[in-house]
């Protein structure tokens, strides 16, 4: 047994001794290969230390250059005196000029029309450490009389307690209904022919403004120039103390009013947006015959939205005057003045709008948007037997840079500036217009500065 164990022993190391040479050719061909990616890995480390070697000294190149950039601006900074990015002092201004063909005026038919200057205004716009200056006065051709006549249209003193909080002191707009204004076109819309349109009167307005609200509120010790004279901008109750057309020793003038507006602004991404609103006014009607206070009151609701190209306007409004007139006038109506003449106006009614708009971009030489309109509004009066007063326009606006255009085809019935009749047309109504629609074609273009 012992001799068949040595002999298979001896036959294994036999085997051995012959197979070793072989697996050591094996092994030294692995370890080749290994120490060859091995090799092949430390020169690609190698690599990638001498791109991060590169990397930092770049970096550190760049940091010493900014920082070379950054030292000759710190330098400019500390010599240059601390001023507010709100200070400013805007000076500017208009000169427009209106033609006007309307089928009504025999003369003016013969004519071919009249074309004529409208408007020279001056602007100053100012501000300088949160207060606030804006003004803006204006020149106009021939008045109701037949001449020139001049006004202020706004001039206030403002404060900015912060982004969000302003007080304006002097005659400023009243917050009423949608503004700047409730219209697209020239001639505005009827709230602006009763003095509930970019009216402006004398006294103190606060306005909060931060998204989604703007809410204002306002305390109006009287009209902007008394109620003697109709030479201002706006339309606000005046004296009327002549008997020509039909008017004795109307002495109301409007005092001591209060305005609250508030606006809600829906916002329709890069879309547009859309804004809902509640406008109210109280006031005293004082008569200074009887020395005595009567009231007025006014309410709008109103909504203004834009989408892309599109904009839509409404608003429904009711006012109402309550005199307290000497005995014997007739108290179905007020008398209302601006543009240097007086007419009258139904002492209450409903008036509504609804105005649509849509602006083309183009690229004409210097015009660069063309915005077609158009704007109804009907003043519905409470006064037994007043017939109602209409206005439509239909239009086209001409951006050019500074220059700015209205075409107008401007349509009234009982309208005093649409029409033949004047003093009666926003009252009991215009018994020469027989009711009828009447049609001014005017064309308004300024260069504003």
């Amino acid at each position: 047994m012992r001799k068949y164990y040595r002999m298979g022993a001896m036959a294994v190391a036999l085997w051995a001794f012959i197979s070793l040479p072989a697996d050591l050719a094996a092994q030294e061909g692995d370890t080749l290969h290994l120490l060859r990616e091995i090799r092949a890995l430390k020169e690609q480390v190698a690599e990638l230390e001498t791109l991060k070697r590169r990397i930092h000294e770049l970096e550190a190149r760049l940091s010493a250059q900014a920082a070379r950039e950054e030292q000759p601006a710190v330098a400019e900074a500390a010599e240059a005196p601390a001023e507010s990015d709100s200070d400013y002092l805007d000076v500017g201004g208009a000169v427009r000029f209106n033609y006007l063909y309307q089928d009504w005026n025999s003369a003016n038919k013969e004519r071919g029309g009249d074309f004529d200057l409208d408007t020279f205004r001056l602007n100053v716009d100012a501000s300088y450490k949160d207060v606030l200056l804006s003004a803006e006065y204006r020149f106009y051709g021939d008045g109701a009389g037949g001449e020139n006549y001049h006004m202020l249209h706004h001039g206030w003193f403002g404060y900015d307690f912060s982004d969000s909080v302003q007080a304006q002191l002097g005659v400023t707009q009243v917050p009423f209904g949608i503004l700047p204004y409730a219209s697209h076109n020239f001639f505005f819309s009827l709230p602006y022919y009763v003095g509930l349109e970019d009216d402006y009167d004398a006294g103190l307005k606060l306005v909060y403004d931060k998204a989604p609200w703007n809410v204002q509120l306002a305390f109006f010790k009287g009209s902007e120039y008394g109620a003697t004279n109709s030479e201002r901008y706006s339309y606000d109750v005046v004296h009327a103390d002549y008997d020509g057309d039909g008017f004795n020793e109307y002495a109301d003038e409007e005092s001591n009013q209060l305005n609250v507006r508030l606006a809600y602004t829906f916002e329709h991404g890069d879309s547009g947006s859309t804004e809902l609103g509640l406008s109210g006014q109280v006031g005293q009607l004082y008569n200074s015959i009887s020395d005595a206070n009567g009231s007025r009151v006014a309410g709008a609701l109103h909504l203004r939205s834009s989408f892309q190209r599109w904009n839509l306007m409404l608003e429904a409004l009711r006012y109402q005057y309550n005199q307290d007139n000497p005995p014997g006038l007739d108290d179905r109506f007020v008398v209302m003045g601006a543009y240097d003449f007086p007419y009258k106006v139904a002492r209450a009614g409903n008036i509504y709008m609804i105005g649509l708009s849509y602006a083309l971009p183009v690229n004409w030489g210097p015009i660069s948007e063309l915005t077609f309109y158009d704007d109804f509004s009907i003043l519905k009066k409470d006064g037994k037997g007043y017939a109602d007063s209409r206005q439509n326009v239909l239009g086209m606006a001409v951006s050019a840079g500074p220059l700015y255009t209205y075409i107008d085809f401007a349509m009234g019935k009982n309208h005093p500036w649409l029409g033949p009749g004047w003093t009666d047309s926003l009252a009991q109504g215009d018994p020469a217009a027989d009711d009828e629609w009447h049609t001014r074609f005017n064309i308004n273009f300024g260069y504003y500065f």
